[in-house]
C-alpha cells in the first residue's frame, strides 16, 4: 500500500466516522448511498469476527478521533502491535475499495 492510498483511506474513515457522527446527532440514519460507507462497514463487520483488535483501531483512531496512545491503552496492546494492525486494517480498506473501483 502506498502512502497516498493509506492517507487516501485514512480520509475516507475519518470523513465517514464525522458523518456517522452528524447523523447520530440528527437522529437519523446517514443520507444516501455512499460507496465508502458500504466498504468501511463491510470491513467492520469482518473485523468483528475475524480480529477485534483491527476493529478497535479503525473506530476508535479514525471514526472517533482518539489519540493514538489512547487507542493502545484501550486496546490493552503495545505500540509495535498497534502499528501492525494498523497497518493491516488500513490494508484491508484499501483492498475492499480496490474491489469496488474507488481506489
Amino acid at each position: 500500500m502506498t502512502r497516498q492510498q493509506k492517507k487516501a483511506v485514512r480520509k475516507a474513515l475519518r470523513q465517514y466516522g464525522r458523518k456517522q457522527k452528524a447523523a447520530d446527532a440528527a437522529g437519523c440514519a446517514a443520507a444516501g448511498p455512499d460507496p465508502w460507507g458500504r466498504v468501511i462497514r463491510q470491513v467492520l463487520d469482518y473485523y468483528a469476527e475475524a480480529d477485534p483488535v483491527c476493529a478497535g483501531i479503525l473506530v476508535r483512531r479514525y471514526m472517533a478521533g482518539e489519540k493514538e496512545w489512547d487507542v493502545v491503552e484501550a486496546l490493552h496492546i503495545g505500540r509495535t502491535t498497534y502499528y501492525r494492525k494498523e497497518l493491516e486494517a488500513l490494508s484491508t480498506v484499501g483492498l475492499f475499495a480496490a474491489r469496488e473501483g474507488l481506489m
